[in-house]
């Protein structure tokens, strides 16, 4: 019921002073396991981002926003849990993969942190680690217009094609019998990911010129 509240009252807040349009919308699976990676500008794209997709979305955080009871409590009921940053979390990446497993949709940035010039900035493994485990499929995504969010400034949501990673499991377990290091394959399916954001950027930037 909170979640549901707190969706319509972003939507209607985001129609009113961001003129929000999203696009493609579709692309993202109704049901099942699915992680939706975008570019992150603000601290607006976690709310933003959410009210645009018609499924409720839980989100991975850094750790620091769960320092405080009160927003902890008011992140974990609307489907939020911490990662630390400049590691590798195990315990967060665990529980991504337990809840896209069993079915939700989990929002990810693979940049990490928050652009400071809006420019996009090299993946983390992370999601690369998180997407072969889980086999979920992937909405690449891009917000344009909250670097930095303006009110009244319109801001454009954009959902690409759905990435499959299905068999990489297999393939990182091969590597690792071979004596390859599987933070390889991760950051190759980072990088994949990253690219079809960028390649959203340049479809929005081409079309809103």
């Amino acid at each position: 019921m909170l979640y549901r509240i707190a969706h319509w009252v972003v939507w209607t807040l985001a129609r009113l002073f961001f003129r929000i349009r999203v696009i493609g919308e579709s692309q993202v699976p109704r049901e099942g396991g699915v992680i939706v990676a975008a570019n992150h500008n603000s601290y607006f794209d976690i709310p933003l981002l959410g009210c645009a997709l018609s499924r409720r979305a839980d989100n991975i955080a850094k750790s620091e926003l769960f320092e405080n009871w009160m927003l902890a409590a008011l992140f974990r009921a609307l489907g939020g849990f911490p990662v630390r940053r400049g590691t590798i979390d195990r315990q967060a990446i665990g529980e991504a993969v337990r809840r896209l497993k069993a079915g939700h949709l989990l929002v990810m940035y693979p940049e990490g942190t928050r652009s400071k010039d809006g420019r996009l900035q090299p993946p983390k493994p992370g999601i690369g680690m998180i997407a072969a485990q889980s086999e979920a499929k992937v909405v690449p995504a891009y917000l344009l217009g909250t670097a930095p969010v303006q009110p009244f400034r319109k801001v454009t949501i954009l959902f690409g094609k759905p990435l499959d990673f299905k068999g990489q499991t297999q393939e990182i377990e091969k590597a690792e019998k071979e004596g390859i290091n599987p933070k390889i394959l991760y950051a190759t399916i980072s990088q994949e990911i990253m690219n079809e954001i960028a390649g959203l950027e340049r479809m929005l930037a081409e079309t809103d010129c």
